[in-house]
């Protein structure tokens, strides 16, 4: 059977031009029926070298969706129920394979045992001949092999949690190029030899237990992308922009590590940085990175944590690039939206001006807010008019979503373009918000929403609960 429907498949996949014959392969590497992030996906494809990061301002993303949606209308790709997501069908996934290993003639040149649980390295890999390694999932613990790797290219490694790395590993993998440990939270540090990589473009190191940089990473020139996110041990980044001189994308969302001024001054010396997440706990901090348009235009995800203060300011024209955003632990009593044509404005749901222009975070998709003290509502949200995940928890103060009446001001003065808000919406979760009386005014009509979970808001009417309930139907 397989024999037959291979080749058939084949046709589709000799149809796609070669860039993009790369990019759909490369899908493979994940397990079966994993859901994968779009952004994630096209990360890897950047660091591959599949998509020319240099050629395009946004560090080649848009490129990187226009293939993804291609893939998609070729039915080579399905998206998930969540529009972020998208994923393999295992006989898709079966003809990928097939033609990597070159039609099965060549199956020792890449390894994919995603998602089998082993706690040890396979000990059938050809290490001498392999090209790309994944092993996703596996549950494997501790790695104490030191293999001879000419040809390595990519070694997929996350998801593994209690991975152990011992040194040797990375002595002879001159042609690593994507290197991923990420959700491996017992990984507290890498081997020296990590210095040897010296092809390394991309590596992640995102919900990780890593406390520092190691010395041996002074010697990864090439290194174009660094992700550390989540790394709730990492204690400084001091000497990045000397350390790590090419950097094209730098993720320290909901890590340790906040930007102050010595770290501002660092990033600003990173001359090729083209993507930027980061974290801020002073407000004063938070003003002045938006007054720095090198690095404001390119924070993609901004986590404000631990922040105290009268009144925030978010500015859409400096964070026109803001996709995420985070507000954690925070006691803000204001949240102003401020944007600028030829004067300078301020805008609020209190304080609304006439304006011939549209102001708004084009491209904010995703925001969570969680132990937000000072607030009752968060109507600026309407600011975000493609928001497509919203996740608001354990902020006892807030009694509406949205205000009926400073709501209405926004659209009628200033968003009249918006027929139906949140119309992107795709998933709303609301976790022990104990003062929480509304959500919005129309709120059935969601169009889009997908997953919609309220738990413990004690203060919302049962309909509210009832269309809950309705919508996860």
């Amino acid at each position: 059977m397989e024999e037959r429907i291979l080749p058939i498949l084949k046709f589709s996949y000799d149809s796609l031009k070669d860039g993009v014959k790369l990019c759909f392969l490369y899908c493979s590497l994940f397990p079966e029926d994993f859901e994968i992030e779009k952004e994630k996906l096209i990360e890897y494809w950047i660091g591959e070298g599949f998509i020319n990061a240099n050629r395009y301002e946004d560090g080649g993303t848009n490129q990187g969706y226009d293939i993804i949606g291609f893939l998609v209308r070729a039915h080579l790709l399905i998206e998930c129920e969540l529009t972020t997501k998208v994923k393999m069908h295992d006989v898709i996934r079966g003809m990928a394979l097939w033609v990597e290993s070159d039609l099965g003639t060549k199956q020792e040149t890449i390894c994919v045992k995603s998602g089998a649980h082993v706690c040890l390295i396979p000990d059938d890999i050809n290490w001498e001949i392999v090209r790309r390694v994944s092993l996703m999932t596996t549950w494997i613990q501790k790695i104490s092999c030191s293999p001879n790797c000419p040809n390595l290219s990519t070694l997929l490694l996350p998801y593994n949690q209690f991975l152990d790395i011992s040194v040797g590993f990375f002595r002879f993998m001159p042609q690593l190029v994507v290197l991923d440990l990420s959700f491996n939270w017992s990984l507290i540090g890498l081997p020296e030899e990590i210095s040897n990589l010296g092809s390394l473009k991309y590596i992640s190191l995102s919900h990780t237990g890593i406390k520092s940089l190691q010395v041996g990473m002074k010697k990864l020139k090439n290194l174009i992308y660094l992700n550390l996110e989540f790394t709730h041990s990492l204690e400084s980044l001091v000497g990045i922009a000397t350390t790590l001189p090419n950097l094209q994308v730098l993720k320290l969302f909901s890590s340790r590590v906040c930007v102050d001024d010595i770290l501002m001054e660092e990033l600003q010396r990173l001359e090729y940085l083209k993507v930027l997440t980061v974290n801020i706990k002073d407000a004063m901090i938070l003003e002045r990175i938006q007054g720095v348009d090198r690095l404001a235009r390119i924070i993609r995800g901004l986590s404000l944590i631990d922040m105290s203060a009268p009144l925030v300011i978010l500015n859409t024209v400096a964070l026109g690039g803001l996709q995420c955003l985070n507000i954690n632990r925070c006691n803000i009593s204001e949240i102003k939206i401020e944007w600028k044509s030829k004067e300078r404005r301020e805008l609020s749901p209190v304080e609304i001006l006439p304006s011939t222009s549209s102001p708004g975070f084009n491209h904010l998709s995703d925001v969570h807010i969680g132990g937000l003290k000072g607030q009752k509502d968060l109507s600026w949200l309407l600011f975000a008019q493609n928001l497509r995940k919203l996740f608001v928890e354990w902020s006892p103060k807030i009694e509406e979503i949205i205000n009926k009446e400073k709501g209405m001001s926004i659209l009628t003065k200033i968003h009249p373009d918006i027929v139906v808000p949140f119309e992107n919406l795709e998933s709303l979760a609301l976790y022990s918000l104990d003062g929480l009386t509304e959500i919005f005014w129309n709120y059935p009509n969601l169009p889009n929403c997908k997953i919609f979970k309220v738990i413990e808001c004690p203060k919302l009417p049962e309909d509210i609960a009832n269309f809950v309930r309705h919508a996860d139907e």
